[in-house]
């Protein structure tokens, strides 16, 4: 939803509610923002928190990616916060743009039982599900994985639908925020803790009344069905690589 405020006019507002001379002499002289002001950092860094903190559909992407013949692992984009749930897409006909189905998230203690389930599948075109867990282990990305399973033996496309971390907010940006009024009660805080007014943690707290008030709202949880689903994880659908018709009484 669009905002009125860009970032510096975010600034100048807090900057005017809470009459800090040394501030402002810092931060924005004449009105002017300075690149090396407090408060840009401020409201980077809770933007940043709120985003971490909720699924935020403002800020979903989609790209596409290669699951390799005979490998698990899927690095996650550099910018990956959190899986839209199932949200990755799977080619079920090689070179078949028109062919993608869903792979299902499980939880990493389900996910392990699947994989050990799956260790000896053979001819396996597409992964069915996946887990977002662990990292590539190079200590200056740091990148998240996801591992699927069963372990496709040929290369196969996928889309991943994601939340993302948007990049660093600009002066004349508006943030992806549903409401400018939260931005600037932090900000404010934030200044008057900086000030010594206000006790360490103030902003931190009003932060997280902020998340609890919105979850309770409804307006930034992850979109759900409009119908109760089966338990993919337990009512396997026929068809799907490995399926077959009696897997809803119980059998792998």
């Amino acid at each position: 939803m669009p905002n009125r405020y860009c970032r510096d006019e975010l600034i100048n507002v807090m900057i005017g509610m809470v009459q800090l001379s040394n501030l402002e002499t810092h931060d924005a002289p004449h009105g002017v923002v300075q690149q090396h002001a407090f408060s840009i950092q401020w409201l980077q860094d809770i933007l940043d928190f709120w985003f971490h903190m909720v699924p935020f559909s403002a800020t979903v992407k989609h790209v596409p990616l290669t699951c390799t013949a005979n490998n698990e692992i899927l690095i996650m984009p550099a910018d990956f916060i959190l899986d839209v749930r199932n949200g990755l897409e799977v080619q079920t006909i090689p070179g078949d743009e028109y062919s993608y189905d869903r792979s299902r998230r499980a939880p990493l203690q389900k996910f392990i039982n699947r994989r050990l389930v799956n260790q000896n599948a053979r001819n396996v075109k597409y992964p069915e599900w996946y887990c977002v867990v662990g990292d590539d282990g190079v200590i200056t990305t740091q990148y998240q994985t996801m591992k699927v399973s069963p372990i496709p033996t040929i290369a196969t496309q996928c889309m991943l639908w994601y939340y993302s971390l948007p990049p660093r907010i600009e002066a004349n940006q508006k943030p992806k925020f549903p409401n400018d009024q939260v931005c600037l009660d932090y900000l404010r805080l934030r200044a008057l803790e900086w000030a010594g007014i206000y006790e360490p943690g103030t902003a931190h707290k009003y932060s997280m009344k902020v998340v609890a008030d919105m979850k309770a709202a409804g307006l930034m949880n992850e979109p759900e069905d409009d119908e109760i689903p089966l338990d993919e994880q337990v009512h396997r659908r026929v068809g799907r690589g490995g399926g077959n018709r009696n897997n809803w009484m119980g059998r792998q």
